[in-house]
């Protein structure tokens, strides 16, 4: 039973949802303007990178607080559920190299990794705490901070995704899904939601039993690949 101090699509959702749109926009509008200095974009580029690596590291930080009382817990939950290795984390970092040091490959692979994937996990979090927590507020700078990344950098920057973008994510993608999957075997964890669906509901729930729901992830996730890449598609063909 889904038993959370968090409401999918309640107030404090809905809010955080509407400040992404936001963010989204300016980011995207900053980037692209002809009167902002190249160094004033590239100051408010670092300090999104900054929010992003800094939500990532309060994770387990925060998790270890919440249990400090019981050390034995704590630990375990650190080590299951709270390490950097869910895609969003590791997207997070991606986006964060791709804001700080304008790295085109980062860029691209962030953009199709966050908007395909961390999007979704902002539509239905896997979050148990509403925003009296600061667990709250790190979810939402790491769950709406890479999408504002990802689009601020596809459409305010020459960061763009280039020619073969599509096979390279398909490529990094199942690099990914090898390591976490043979990491959580280590650890007895489920990162990536590889090894089980999560404890809430989620759009994993229309995807199919274990272990077939990972099939139609990938379907998915490819579908949304070539749909993200379109309008860069268009840009080639009339350049």
């Amino acid at each position: 039973m889904d038993s959370r101090a968090f409401v999918t699509f309640g107030l404090p959702h809905c809010v955080a949802m509407a400040a992404t749109v936001i963010a989204s926009v300016s980011m995207v509008r900053l980037n692209r303007s002809t009167t902002v200095s190249p160094e004033a974009k590239h100051r408010a580029n670092v300090i999104l990178g900054v929010i992003l690596i800094v939500a990532v590291t309060l994770d387990p930080i925060l998790t270890w607080f919440r249990y400090d009382d019981q050390p034995g817990v704590a630990s375990r939950l650190v080590r299951e559920t709270a390490l950097p290795l869910y895609l969003c984390d590791v997207v997070s970092g991606v986006l964060a190299v791709a804001l700080i040091a304008r790295r085109q490959r980062f860029a691209e692979l962030g953009y199709l990794w966050g908007m395909a994937g961390t999007v979704q996990g902002l539509i239905t979090p896997t979050l148990y705490f509403s925003w009296d927590t600061l667990e709250y507020y790190a979810f939402f700078a790491q769950h709406g901070g890479v999408p504002v990344a990802a689009l601020a950098l596809a459409f305010g920057t020459p960061l763009r995704p280039q020619p073969g973008a599509f096979q390279r994510a398909i490529f990094w993608s199942w690099v990914y899904m090898v390591v976490v999957y043979g990491l959580n075997w280590l650890l007895g964890a489920n990162y990536g939601f590889l090894n089980g669906k999560p404890g809430v509901g989620t759009l994993f729930d229309y995807m199919g039993p274990y272990p077939w729901y990972l099939i139609t992830l990938q379907f998915v996730a490819f579908t949304f690949y070539f749909l993200l890449l379109l309008p860069f598609r268009k840009g080639e063909r009339n350049s």
